[in-house]
């Protein structure tokens, strides 16, 4: 999210105004459509021994059903490869298109340019890589706009004003999803199902997250938080 900011701040700098576009992309369900195959070819490139190599593709295709594509959730090694395996995609933005403003967070990334045509031009590059090389689909959360009305990315819409100054507000479904977690969370400290550490360590990933976002409302948010569990 910082280096978001800092893209978009740079961007408003060069023309002293807030007309900058984005191209947000998001792959369609990333974690169960990776081929295992070209994962492996992939993998290939990288200085591994036969030891380690044969290691990787057991943990690789040792999938529920012998599935040929897909990566467990949870595993630390599965989000490893998920980072690795849209290397081509990194690499089309940076070297082939020139981006500058980019950022990427698993399966979500943001491209931010002047030219809205360039930009449409980046999503059919990145469509066909995606679709040719890769094995993966865009999904209907891909789209282009402008960075003043906001940018939907990691829970929160960062928007970019006509001073320069980028507000993160919480999303609104990071909200509704925060206060249904905290009246769970209530109930089963009522009935003993959980007890005071548990809550103490949720809390505190509330406060954490919470203090990403620059609205005021989340000042009495944060304050309150205590006292709504």
């Amino acid at each position: 999210m910082d280096r978001l900011k800092y893209f978009l701040q740079k961007e408003y700098f060069k023309n002293n105004d807030n007309k900058v576009y984005y191209l947000k992309c998001d792959i369609r369900k990333y974690f169960p459509s990776i081929n295992h195959n070209i994962l492996m070819n992939n993998l290939k490139r990288i200085d591994f021994s036969d030891d380690e190599f044969w290691f990787i593709k057991k943990i690789i295709n040792e999938q529920p059903d012998n599935l040929e594509r897909g990566l467990a959730l949870g595993n630390q090694s599965s989000q490893w490869f998920a980072l690795y395996y849209l290397d081509k995609i990194d690499r089309l933005i940076k070297e082939e298109l020139q981006i500058k403003g980019y950022v990427r967070y698993m399966d979500g990334f943001i491209l931010l340019h002047r030219d809205k045509k360039y930009l449409q031009y980046c999503l059919e590059k990145i469509n066909k890589v995606c679709i040719e090389k890769l094995d993966l689909e865009l999904n209907q959360k891909t789209q282009i706009g402008l960075a003043y009305n906001g940018i939907d990315f990691l829970g929160f819409n960062h928007i970019l004003t006509n001073s320069g100054k980028v507000i993160r507000k919480l999303r609104f479904s990071s909200k509704q999803r925060m206060r249904k977690h905290i009246k769970t969370i209530r109930k089963l400290k009522d009935k003993s199902i959980i007890d005071e550490e548990y809550v103490g360590m949720r809390i505190n990933a509330f406060k954490v997250h919470l203090k990403h976002s620059n609205e005021k409302s989340m000042d009495k948010l944060l304050s309150n938080l205590d006292k709504k569990i």
